[in-house]
């Protein structure tokens, strides 16, 4: 039987800390537009609502405060809910390499076969492969699966999406794609983001990449890129904030751009900014806005860009975690950096040992998920503060990022699977993430 873990989690802050700073320095006043001209006498000054003007800023202008983390005795002020997935199934497929049409020269191909290692193919001719849940995401109650059926050398032939209610207990495959032949394949696991799941698939014979968003409510597919030029290879991948990303590259494997999905537009923006003639490391959108971490011409340090502002930071490199008019926050995976535009602060927050990967919502921080396979725990921060709490136990998380108003992420446990050589020593291993719990976090 499956379980629900339910923790909830409140208590009042008492918000404290020590926090180091260096000199104070000038902090410059936003400028504000508070008339306009009234049409009917051309002279009387109507209130227009404090429009903010373009801001722009340098790094120095702002206070620089370190903050050193405190871990306080108290119940964090989230509520943390855990579905447990494990004992799932999600049936098996035969990948098309497997099949008697294609195994031999498949594996042949793969020139595996050495003198102290002898397969015969033949063994595994027609053999099904097990469906392994690779990630999860709550949306409207009920949790949606992305189910991968790999097979033992690299091609990616077969997936689907099932949707999980724990209430009805009911697990259902509402999407499955499967290769036509043995040159098409799809670009690494399937995104999900809210309501939909991004996919690519690639087709080596025709040299096509194509990115596709599939409605997990509605059920429609629409396709946001096409790549067709032999010239060009394509891969399309989960960035630093889970979020559909792609790489074109051309015939010798040089990076020519990177794309990054713009949930405004619906399209992906390159990181060539023609509008602003400046390189883009880092795009993000929040709230119908779009924001630009970019790199000027002949300089080292990073801008954050957008409708807003334009910041001169302090670091070089960096991913965008959260934005809005008045705060932005990045991770350069050194320290966490966040700007205050109001209080005129730059805040850092040396918090590497809780884990590398980061998502915002609602004022909080919620960073965990190490990459060294050891176990850790997720936390929940004030990052202007410093106060932290632990919010899971110990275990393996992935996949950490805001849904709307709530975080996500999963634990997984190691999946291992073999088969030997009729020689020899030795075998090939399927190693991969099996995913066994979707946990769902709320702010109270």
């Amino acid at each position: 039987m499956n379980k629900r873990i339910t923790c909830c989690i409140g208590a009042v802050l008492v918000l404290s800390s020590v926090l180091t700073a260096c000199e104070d320095k000038k902090k410059p006043e936003p400028k504000l537009t508070d008339t306009t001209v009234n049409e009917d006498t051309g002279d009387t000054p109507v209130d227009s609502g404090n429009v903010r003007e373009y801001r722009e800023y340098t790094d120095d202008e702002f206070r620089t405060v370190e903050i050193n983390l405190s871990y306080p005795d108290k119940e964090p002020p989230v509520e943390v809910s855990c579905i447990d997935i494990s004992e799932l199934t999600f049936g098996s497929r035969i990948p098309i390499c497997n099949t008697e049409e294609y195994i031999g020269n498949y594996f042949l191909d793969m020139n595996l076969n050495n003198e102290n290692m002898e397969y015969d193919w033949s063994d595994i001719s027609n053999m099904a492969i097990n469906g392994i849940a690779q990630s999860c995401s709550m949306y409207e109650g009920k949790c949606y699966i992305v189910v991968e059926y790999p097979n033992f050398i690299y091609g990616r032939y077969d997936f689907s999406l099932y949707r999980y209610d724990e209430k009805s207990g009911t697990n259902e495959e509402i999407f499955s794609w499967s290769s036509k032949d043995i040159n098409e394949h799809y670009c690494n696991t399937p995104i999900l983001i809210e309501n939909e799941m991004f996919y690519g698939i690639e087709n080596a014979s025709e040299s096509t990449t194509k990115i596709y968003a599939y409605d997990m409510i509605t059920g429609d597919t629409r396709t946001i890129f096409e790549e067709s030029d032999f010239d060009k290879s394509v891969w399309f991948y989960q960035d630093d904030r889970c979020f559909p990303a792609i790489q074109l590259m051309n015939k010798g494997g040089e990076v020519t751009d990177v794309m990054y999905y713009d949930s405004a537009s619906d399209s992906f923006i390159g990181s060539e900014l023609k509008d602003i003639g400046e390189k883009s490391i880092s795009n993000n959108t929040f709230n119908g806005v779009n924001y630009f971490l970019v790199k000027p011409e002949g300089k080292r340090k990073l801008d954050m860009v957008s409708e807003y502002y334009r910041v001169s930071t302090s670091f070089t490199s960096g991913a965008i975690i959260y934005a809005d008019e008045n705060k932005f926050i990045i991770n350069n995976n050194v320290c966490l950096h966040m700007y205050d535009l109001e209080k005129m602060e730059h805040y850092l927050i040396n918090a590497t040992e809780l884990g590398n990967a980061t998502a915002y919502c609602n004022g909080f921080l919620f960073i965990g998920c190490k990459s060294t396979g050891v176990g850790s725990r997720v936390y929940c921060m004030i990052p202007e503060l410093g106060i932290t709490y632990p919010i899971t136990e110990n275990d393996n998380y992935i996949g950490i990022k805001t849904i709307g108003d709530k975080v996500t992420f999963n634990a997984y446990e190691e999946y291992n699977t073999s088969i030997q050589p009729r020689s020899g020593e030795g075998g090939i291993v399927l190693s991969s993430n099996k995913v066994n719990k979707v946990y769902t976090v709320t702010v109270k």
